[in-house]
């Protein structure tokens, strides 16, 4: 199957390290004579860089129809500065860059069909440290673990699970189970702050299978920096689109309205922004929503969109139960909205992938739990839990589920399980399925 994987929210701290990036080539600089995988990443490297959406769009349609182009990772990394690259056979190659923005350091990486050299298989990037050719003497040094940090750590990671992890029982045996592979020995060699960060997120999701806690390493500030001017958050905003990717029209008046991701709308202009978006699909007959690439963000966003799907009287949508506070916080539609609803009557289908997850669930599940919509596509990932950052040191922190989403008409949620849809195919195929249902519920040819 075709993959496009997005990491605009990575490059801010959640995705999981790489840190076994290959050793450097005598050059920061590609191979004199390009193979095929390295020309079509220099390719799409300058219209990226150049924030070209027509070029963009071009590449898209000539080596990889299911790429996002919603502007998001764009506006998240400011573009990248090449700083090397190199094949890894003849049909892949990878680059190591750095974002414009913030200066993160990832590693990315190509992959071509072999039946067909241009048409790209996948196109990625992940969070890596800074490649130690480019380190500093002091930032090498404190990139150095020895016993004493990680068993430091390990300690401070179980105070936070045990203070905030969505479940008791779970906390205690994610903790067990790290303090057990620090007494096997099973981290001794470990002298590297990303790859420790690695193996015990590895570690972790193999204890509880709860694919949003996750330890990360890299320098970070210990208090929460103060929130961006309006202007700025607006900006940025605009930039990824307010996470929403190309909305069409399709045969029989039926809207396809993509959405990639969540952001936070926490101001009337940037609700304003996400109603103008969703207006546009207000007058169609039939509504596809497209969750194929979302990969979660904000529950208020996501209570904002799905609002446009109801009438104005609030839906109770889902609650979220924090055990640190004991506390229940319930999420309802909106009574009053930006721009016009798609309303409450008129279909609604929802297409899946396995890539699926967290908030984006949400969504599909909220939609299908009040019956408002028809789930079609691929099961999900199966991530329910909200999830807060914990500082550990200058270094490390640890992602740590929370809140437990608790559905009131469930009483559940879709953790580990993931959002089942109710007509199960490809995520390929999602989209005519459900414009062929779509057009067979307005009963037109």
């Amino acid at each position: 199957m075709k993959r496009w994987v997005m990491v605009a929210a990575c490059l801010m701290g959640c995705t999981k390290f790489d840190p076994k990036l290959p050793p450097a080539p005598p050059a920061p600089a590609p191979a004199a004579a390009e193979s095929p995988a390295i020309r079509l990443m220099n390719e799409w490297f300058k219209a990226f860089n150049a924030d070209d959406k027509e070029a963009l769009s071009a590449f898209a349609v000539a080596h990889d129809p299911d790429m996002p182009l919603d502007g998001s990772f764009r506006a998240m990394t400011g573009g990248f500065v090449v700083k090397r690259m190199r094949d890894l056979s003849p049909t892949s190659a990878e680059a190591i860059v750095k974002a414009q923005n913030g200066g993160q350091y990832a590693r990315g990486k190509i992959d071509l069909d072999p039946k067909d050299l241009n048409r790209v298989l996948k196109l990625y990037f992940l969070v890596v440290p800074t490649p130690d050719e480019f380190l500093t003497p002091e930032l090498r040094k404190e990139r150095a673990i020895d016993g004493s940090r990680r068993e430091e750590t390990i300690n401070k990671i179980a105070i936070a699970l045990t203070t905030s992890y969505v479940d008791a029982d779970k906390a205690k045996s994610m903790a067990a189970a790290l303090s057990g592979h620090l007494a096997a020995g099973d981290y001794d060699n470990i002298v590297e702050g990303a790859a420790f960060a690695e193996r015990l997120t590895d570690d972790l999701h193999a204890d509880t299978h709860d694919l949003h806690v996750r330890v990360m390493f890299g320098p970070h500030p210990r208090d929460e920096p103060p929130p961006q001017p309006e202007g700025d958050q607006l900006a940025q905003l605009r930039g990824m689109n307010f996470g929403f990717g190309p909305i069409e029209r399709m045969k029989g008046n039926v809207a396809h309205v993509v959405i990639n991701g969540f952001p936070p709308a926490e101001f009337v202009a940037a609700k304003k922004g996400i109603g103008d978006l969703m207006s546009q699909a207000a007058d169609a007959d039939a509504l596809i929503i497209d969750l194929r690439n979302n990969n979660g963000g904000s529950p208020e966003t996501v209570a904002l969109v799905a609002s446009y799907m109801f009438a104005d009287k609030p839906v109770h949508l889902i609650d979220s139960y924090e055990r640190e506070t004991n506390t229940t916080r319930p999420s309802w539609t909106h009574a009053k909205l930006a721009g016009k609803r798609f309303g409450g009557k008129k279909p609604v289908y929802v297409i899946t992938s396995k890539r699926t997850f967290s908030g984006g669930e949400e969504l599909a599940y909220d939609l299908q739990t009040t019956k408002r919509a028809t789930i079609i596509g691929e099961t999900t990932r199966g991530g329910a839990h909200v999830t807060k950052t914990v500082s550990l040191d200058d270094w490390f922190t640890l992602a740590v589920p929370h809140a437990a989403s608790i559905s009131p008409v469930t009483h559940g949620n879709w953790e580990g399980t993931g959002v089942v849809p109710d007509v199960p195919t490809s995520a390929d195929a999602a989209l005519d399925e459900a414009l062929e249902r779509a057009l067979a519920d307005l009963k037109r040819p």
